[in-house]
């Protein structure tokens, strides 16, 4: 049986050449032009180089860096950015406040999506903030970057940010969900920040804030706040604290309770001074693994947990797993000093014990006060070596809600249970009744109340 030569290709010769070809080949065989992959990372990427940069520690980058963020959210599509920041190794100083990011001023919130800030890795790129600011009671001063109503799902990564005066701030974040005749920041507009990812970040030499989170009556989100193998160094200090949640009037401000949701993953943060996470309000405060080491015997705490009258229960938590926590023998420093009379503490397979193994006195690194209303949370250690004694104190006359559960933890410095505020045993109360259990100890019998 012939067939008719149309002097074309057949259907299966033109499978079979399409892939014998390569894909350029094939295009060209089709008669289709291919579309040339664009590789210039100048149309993604900004270089604070290109705007004048130096990055060699002595010139003052300031102008050239606010110019570089200034180009790159010029060019937003519906709001979101269309090109990172890139910082190439060096020491950018900086000596302006707001350089990396401002608020608007127009009353409509001027929101930037999606923005990166990228270093080539830690005290690879250091941004060192060199000021002689004064100390300023108003928030939104010494900042490197003051987002009111701006930022949403923005990334720091791969850089060290450095500073050594107290009064600097490296981020202040404004939220609220609109605007009324006693509002306290009109010009700023309505809106959030949200969603941050600070991932490889290093934070260096004394503060006096380095994240502030704040809005006023009619606050909104502030949250969802992701620390990724992320570390302070051993001279690090805060005036007010690493992070603050609920800076101004937390008692007359209860929608920050909605600043919620803040996730730490394997970071190494060093204390020689003052709090590193400070709630006032909000919370929901998850932290997994990591070494976090006080350096000196100066006060200091790493979760500060504020008492507020009308705080909701939600966000009163705070989960603590597999984290090595290193304080000195200083009187005055805390794993945790919890004032919640709401909500629920937990830790997990954490150890406190490691500088003060051989210390032959007691010291009080964790300590509940319950706001003086006679509750406290749920607190809950599993899994532990702790070391010292923990404390309730200020209870109220009557403890009526809330327990300390301890369940199989070893107690370094003693293997009694429960006693008044003196004496050696490892819980103490300051009033009656008490509110506890020991189960599966190391060598603790097993208690109840």
């Amino acid at each position: 049986m012939g067939h008719e030569d149309r002097g074309g290709l057949s259907r299966r010769a033109l499978t079979l050449g399409l892939g014998a070809v390569g894909g350029a080949s094939a295009a060209a065989l089709l008669g289709v032009e291919a579309a040339a992959a664009n590789t210039d990372p100048s149309v993604y990427t900004v270089d604070v180089k290109t705007f004048g940069a130096k990055g060699d520690g002595v010139t003052d980058d300031s102008a050239a860096i606010k110019a570089a963020v200034t180009a790159a959210i010029a060019g937003r599509a519906s709001g979101v950015a269309q090109k990172e920041i890139f910082f190439p190794p060096g020491n950018y100083r900086i000596t302006q406040k707001d350089t990396l990011m401002w608020s608007p001023t127009t009353g409509t919130a001027d929101q930037v999506f999606g923005l990166r800030y990228r270093g080539s890795g830690v005290r690879v790129t250091t941004i060192t903030f060199d000021t002689t600011f004064a100390a300023n009671a108003d928030p939104r001063e010494n900042n490197l970057i003051t987002a009111a109503v701006r930022l949403r799902y923005t990334t720091f990564e791969d850089m060290s940010v450095s500073s050594t005066n107290p009064n600097n701030n490296f981020a202040y974040y404004w939220s609220v969900i609109s605007v009324a005749g006693d509002s306290v920041y009109p010009q700023y507009g309505a809106g959030q920040n949200q969603y941050f990812v600070y991932r490889n970040v290093e934070w260096r030499g004394k503060w006096n804030r380095v994240i502030g989170l704040d809005g006023d009556k009619y606050a909104n989100n502030n949250s969802e706040h992701h620390f990724l193998l992320c570390s302070t160094d051993t001279v690090s200090a805060y005036t007010d604290a690493f992070l603050h949640c609920g800076v101004t009037n937390p008692a007359g401000s209860k929608q920050q309770d909605q600043f919620l949701n803040y996730f730490f993953l394997s970071c190494n943060f060093a204390l020689a001074g003052g709090d590193l996470l400070k709630f006032d309000r909000g919370g929901s405060i998850n932290v997994f693994g990591g070494s976090w080491s006080m350096v000196g015997t100066a006060p200091a705490r790493y979760f500060a947990l504020s008492n507020t009258a009308d705080g909701d229960i939600t966000d009163a938590r705070l989960n603590v797993n597999g984290v090595r926590f290193e304080p000195k023998k200083g009187a005055e420093q805390k794993v945790i000093d919890c004032d919640w009379n709401r909500g629920n503490v937990t830790f997990t397979s954490c150890s406190d014990v490691a500088a003060i193994q051989d210390s032959a006195g007691f010291l009080n690194f964790h300590r509940y006060t319950g706001g003086g209303t006679g509750r406290l949370p749920i607190v809950r250690y599993q899994d532990c070596v702790l070391g010292g004694y923990h404390v309730v104190a200020a209870d109220g006359a009557t403890l009526t809600n809330g327990k300390l559960i301890y369940e199989g933890c070893r107690f370094h410095h003693t293997s009694t249970a429960v006693s008044a505020s003196t004496g050696t045993a490892f819980l103490r109360y300051d009033a009656n009744p008490k509110r506890y259990a020991f189960r599966d100890s190391w060598a603790t019998a097993d208690v109840t109340a």
